[in-house]
């Protein structure tokens, strides 16, 4: 940053007059806070399968969440035209946003082999080249000043976000975009200046990461939030329920908070972890142990669904229903163990009234749906389940004519809308005991030249943002929530356990109530590793040293939380997307902070004026009570 070594210049979002209300602000606090790197540590290492086929054509088989990406590069890489690269993505073996521009290179290296020796080639990396070679989580540095009153309102927030990104830009100008669309994470500050700036630096280019720069960011607001509360001697959840988004408060970037629901919230948090309570039992424990000590770290979370770059928020689907009933579903999402299929699949069910055994969703292909946005941002559900419910509204549209034909030939006289599927079946609403087969149905669709087959797209509606003027809606809604972690240290060793944990997650109308509490569990798990126990060292020259996984430490089954309790809130938001659902993949990371200021917590009540690392390791607890 001191010589000025951006990949763009500064971004800016403003609002009120923050060197105004910082003159007459009653408190004033500043400081720089860091937050490090992270290692994806997907199961599946990058790979790619380059086949050559006729006419010059290549077959890609790779890991990547981004068809068209690959599909682009390597055409303009081999100059050929893009018709002639067909991408194919069975599945993944985990991602997290590092195949989302990361797996590319490795997908060119495979095709630019398969084209100069007209023979298959595979690329394929050990797990050491893996981790030595791809790009992690953007490391940020944040300079803040911050003013408040004596009650702990907030008035005011100036900071500047620096983000590394390496020694080429990758995605991190829209990583750094989303990290400024957050730096307030849950909170109304009516004077807001964010600046920020992605730095060129001599070390390996930083990409894509569950979050995509949130998290870095609500990182240095909850750490100022805690210095909040410390400087004036408050309930850390008293402060946040003071400070806290109401419905109808304005962003720093313009957009209007509809339906926040962080009321509800924090008083389902306080009551399903017996907050008080609970509190008190953490003070008598302190008192009465001397080497061991516990601490309570409380966080909540406003995130923001839809790609910050517009256009990228558009999805299709391609659905075909065969003669025997069942359905083959295609479209632009990428599997890769978040149950996007399974969700797509389910929208599809719930439509046609078939069962989702009988609903294969394909590999993700260039061929059968071009153009595809990369599967990312939370949004691979609320796109696609888009499109793939607009492909089964096109079906069903052209089915209900043939079945109320079916249904007058038996007696039974009825109006389109009184026609239902449900159960592999179709009937009238006022004869339900009366029933046509969906297969039956489908044959004689079939037999009448009924098309059995639909193309869905889907864009998500009312989006725009102007980074001249750092002002819009760049997002279709938001996820609330607020999570709260009990832990215990032992002062003697640094080692620390996660006793309790408390999570209050709003979900919409969830699609399925099974993958969301998984996609919950999962993110807080490797959000604590990321806070805990990930240190990725580097030598003199910037090359990583932690590149095997017993070096590299993750998060155990050792380390899990010895009592989780996750409460999912169905709030019926008019505002959410699919069937009122809610996105789900990235907005839990951010309840795995709550360790890391347990923690901190702590140490506190030894040593108030501790400094902590990130991540807070064995050795960091120790060094900070030294």
């Amino acid at each position: 940053d001191e010589k000025g070594e951006w990949y763009v210049p500064e971004r800016k979002i403003e609002s009120g007059d923050v060197q105004k209300a910082l003159t007459e602000s009653e408190f004033i606090l500043q400081g720089t806070t860091e937050t490090p790197t992270q290692e994806h540590f997907y199961l599946e290492t990058q790979r790619c399968r380059a086949i050559p086929g006729e006419d010059g054509q290549i077959f890609l088989h790779t890991a990547t969440q981004s068809t068209m990406e690959v599909q682009e590069v390597v055409s303009r890489l081999l100059n050929l035209p893009a018709n002639h690269i067909i991408v194919e993505v069975p599945r993944l073996g985990g991602a997290f946003g590092g195949k989302e521009r990361g797996g590319t290179i490795w997908a060119t290296m495979a095709a630019l082999g398969c084209f100069l020796t007209h023979k298959p080639v595979q690329v394929l990396l050990e797990r050491e080249e893996d981790m030595r070679s791809t790009g992690k989580r953007h490391p940020f540095q944040g300079r803040w000043k911050v003013g408040f009153d004596a009650q702990g309102k907030i008035e005011a927030l100036d900071i500047e976000l620096l983000s590394n990104g390496g020694a080429y830009t990758d995605l991190s100008i829209a990583i750094l975009e989303r990290a400024m669309f957050h730096a307030e994470n849950a909170y109304f500050i009516p004077n807001v200046r964010i600046r920020g700036r992605a730095c060129r630096t001599n070390l390996p280019p930083n990409t894509a990461f569950r979050g995509f720069g949130a998290p870095q960011a609500i990182y240095i607001i909850e750490y100022i939030m805690e210095q909040i509360a410390q400087k004036l001697q408050l309930d850390p959840l008293k402060l946040r329920e003071l400070n806290a988004y109401r419905s109808g408060d304005i962003t720093p970037y313009g957009q209007k908070v509809i339906e926040s629901n962080f009321p509800a919230i924090f008083e389902r948090l306080a009551k399903n972890s017996n907050y008080l309570q609970l509190k008190e039992e953490v003070e008598q424990y302190n008192a009465l142990h001397k080497d061991r000590k516990q601490g309570l770290g409380i966080v909540p979370v406003k995130f923001g669904i839809s790609f910050t770059t517009t256009h990228m928020n558009q999805a299709s689907a391609l659905l075909w229903i065969y003669i025997d009933g069942t359905a083959s579903l295609t479209t632009s999402a990428v599997e890769m163990g978040q149950e996007v299929s399974t969700k797509c699949a389910t929208v599809v069910s719930e439509i046609l009234g078939i069962p989702i055994e009988n609903i294969r969703v394909e590999s993700s292909s260039s061929q059968r749906v071009g153009n595809s946005s990369p599967t990312a941002a939370s949004t691979g559900t609320d796109l696609n389940g888009n499109a793939s419910r607009i492909a089964a509204e096109k079906i069903k549209s052209q089915l209900l004519p043939i079945a109320q034909e079916m249904l007058n030939n038996q007696g039974i006289a009825c109006e389109l809308e009184e026609i239902c599927f449900k159960d592999g079946t179709v009937y009238s609403s006022d004869y339900p005991e009366k029933k046509i087969e969906f297969k039956d149905l489908i044959r004689q669709a079939y037999l009448s030249r009924i098309p059995l087959g639909a193309y869905g797209y889907y864009r998500t509606p009312s989006l725009s943002f102007d980074r001249e003027k750092g002002k819009g809606s760049p997002f279709h809604y938001f996820v609330f929530g607020a999570a709260l972690a009990q832990v215990q240290i032992d002062l003697l060793t640094g080692e620390h356990q996660v006793l309790k944990v408390f999570i209050v997650h709003e979900t919409g109308n969830s699609l399925n109530k099974d993958i969301d509490r998984g996609q919950i569990e999962g993110a807080f798990i490797q959000s604590m590793g990321w806070c805990t126990c990930e240190e990725l060292p580097r030598n003199d020259k910037g090359h990583y040293l932690a590149i095997t996984p017993s070096t590299y430490k993750i998060p155990t089954v050792r380390d899990l939380p010895l009592n989780i309790q996750i409460e999912m809130i169905s709030s019926g938001s008019q505002y959410a997307s699919i069937f009122g659902s809610k996105a789900i993949g990235e907005p839990p990371f951010i309840y795995g902070l709550t360790v890391w200021f347990a923690i901190q917590n702590a140490i506190h009540s030894v040593k108030p004026d501790a400094v902590l690392k990130f991540p807070v390791t064995p050795e960091a607890i120790l060094l900070a009570l030294d």
